[in-house]
């Protein structure tokens, strides 16, 4: 489902050029919820910014449903996303647009018609629990619910392929376990194959079926996860082969 091969990602900073990630094979299969643990710096975001290509590699291979993202033109990338939804830690919501409208706009820069984008949007919310949030704004909402306006907007255009980014760190316990029931649900459900990063191995546990550590760039190992842990704290290297 998605294959990295050899892929590195540099910036260039005040103090000289600092290396994100460092030729890092990966392999996501198609269906598994995927994690990528590891610490602050660790390269896990640019990892998984690598895997649509919002981030372009300097170097190696990003291949997602058979079709090389690294080579393409812009337009066609562009195309190829739409099968790639993605969630992040701070929701990334229109303030100004209401719940509906949000969910709504992935559909509309894809060009598809009204009355067809008002039906998939109700769909969206249903699956989220937010039907009777839809007219409601985003200032409304508590964090579960932005982020579930946020899922819904990924879940849009159909993906194949749902990225991640710290999706739960931003929220308390009990509505992190609920985000978590959701992203199992789609996994389950729709057959949606999810890559989460996180810092939590407790989330790791809970919901992956496999595990991808990093550090300083590296991809150190994955590994199978061994089962959900019950109000503990792990440590990365604490799952089964």
């Amino acid at each position: 489902m998605i294959t990295l091969h050899q892929v590195s990602k540099h910036y260039i900073t005040s103090s000289g050029p600092f290396h994100a990630v460092q030729s890092v094979s990966l392999q996501v299969e198609e269906g598994e919820i995927h994690g990528i643990i590891g610490a602050s710096g660790a390269g896990k975001s640019t990892l998984l910014r690598l895997m649509n290509v919002l981030e372009r590699p300097d170097e190696g291979n990003v291949i997602v449903n058979g079709e090389e993202l690294t080579r393409m033109p812009e337009k066609r990338l562009r195309e190829s996303r739409r099968s790639i939804g993605m969630i992040f830690q701070h929701y990334h919501l229109v303030h100004n647009r209401t719940v509906s409208g949000n969910v709504a706009m992935p559909l509309e820069l894809a060009g598809v018609p009204k009355k067809e984008r008002a039906e998939r949007v109700r769909e969206c919310l249903q699956f989220v629990g937010l039907a009777d949030k839809a007219e409601q704004y985003p200032a409304q909402l508590s964090g579960g619910q932005k982020q579930r306006v946020a899922i819904a907007r990924a879940l849009a255009n159909r993906p194949a392929v749902l990225l991640c980014d710290e999706p739960t760190s931003a929220l308390d316990p009990q509505t992190t376990a609920d985000i978590l029931g959701v992203l199992r649900e789609i996994n389950r459900e729709l057959g949606v194959t999810i890559v989460i990063v996180t810092h939590d191995m407790d989330v790791v546990r809970s919901i992956c079926t496999r595990v991808s550590e990093m550090r300083d760039g590296h991809l150190l190992s994955t590994k199978r996860v061994a089962g959900p842990a019950v109000g503990s704290t792990v440590k990365a290297g604490e799952v089964d082969e």
